[in-house]
């Protein structure tokens, strides 16, 4: 077998998988050669550049404003920066923030913490499975305490870091690394989500169908960016509601916060779109191209079985009573 038709076998079955009833045949219904020929040419005919180039045109000439917040956006996820601060300010907020850093190892991770742990350990010891005696009480006693001076010592260092957050504002340089860092540890736990919904779906599906693997390839594709889309959305609401903590912790006054809040949604929203639809872009212009050498191939094998099929055919017999003449 040759390489070529080795490749246009799978090529054929998938382009007769994705290219609907124009090329599959549906129950009770026979496409002659002719349509099955415009069909094909319809797909290798088609410009998937200019099909995008058109499609990007037409969002930006029908919404121009909606074109306008999302270059705004993706200008200022490139270029925001924050405002300098000055020396005063600086010293004072790496110092808050030393602390703040000293109280949640050393109060909290070293003796808040281990104690709670201890407790609960103990707690747990003692508790039955039906019941409580006074001994597993003084133990649940003893990890409510201990639960209440781990909270105490996390709103003390709360308390410190946001001291140190409002000498510099949520519009400083160092407010808007926060933001930053909080929107790509939430856009990695989307993506994370992604994966592990993807591979849970991938691990349930071998097997249960009875499908080529080019389509069980294209499914699973798509399974992972429905997954990535829902991974990301979510995640996007939790990075606005982690954001209006910043906000707060660094003490904005309701309208600078309200301002930074849409300015930083809006640069969000822009990342979050751009990326999506690039991935939806690629996918869907990689499956065009494959539908496109599909539908290649089935042309030529097309042709040639037309080419077979005009040779095999015999020659007209002759009709009885008429003799050929000799041309000579």
């Amino acid at each position: 077998v040759s390489p070529a038709s080795a490749f246009s076998s799978p090529l054929r079955l998938f382009a007769e998988t994705m290219m609907g009833t124009e090329i599959r045949r549906a129950p009770n219904v026979h496409y002659g050669r002719e349509e099955k020929s415009e069909a094909l040419q319809k797909w290798i005919d088609m410009d998937v550049p200019a099909i995008a180039v058109s499609a990007v045109k037409g969002f930006v000439q029908h919404r121009p404003v909606l074109a306008s917040f999302w270059i705004l956006g993706l200008l200022i996820a490139a270029f925001a920066g924050g405002l300098p601060v000055d020396a005063t300010s600086e010293e004072a907020y790496s110092h808050l923030l030393q602390q703040a850093e000293l109280i949640d190892s050393r109060d909290l991770g070293q003796r808040a913490g281990v104690e709670l742990a201890k407790a609960e350990a103990v707690y747990y010891q003692r508790k039955g499975w039906f019941g409580c005696d006074k001994w597993c009480q003084k133990a649940w006693d003893k990890v409510q305490m201990a639960r209440a001076e781990v909270k105490r010592v996390q709103d003390h260092r709360d308390w410190v870091l946001s001291e140190g957050r409002r000498e510099v504002g949520i519009w400083s340089s160092y407010g808007v690394k926060d933001i930053r860092r909080s929107f790509w540890s939430a856009w990695q736990s989307g993506k994370d989500f992604a994966s592990r919904m993807t591979f849970y779906d991938v691990l349930f599906s071998v097997g249960s169908r009875e499908e080529s693997i080019y389509v069980m390839i294209f499914r699973w594709i798509l399974q992972y960016l429905a997954n990535l889309t829902f991974g990301l959305v979510g995640a996007f609401g939790f990075f606005l509601y982690n954001m209006y903590c910043l906000i707060v912790s660094y003490g904005a006054s309701f309208f600078s916060g309200l301002a930074f809040f849409l300015l930083a949604t809006v640069a969000g929203l822009s990342m979050l779109s751009t990326y999506l639809c690039s991935l939806y872009a690629v996918v869907a212009g990689g499956g065009a191209m494959l539908i496109q050498q599909a539908a290649k191939h089935a042309a030529l094998e097309m042709s040639k079985q037309a080419a077979l099929q005009l040779d095999s055919k015999p020659a007209k017999p002759q009709q009885p009573g008429i003799q050929r003449r000799c041309p000579v």
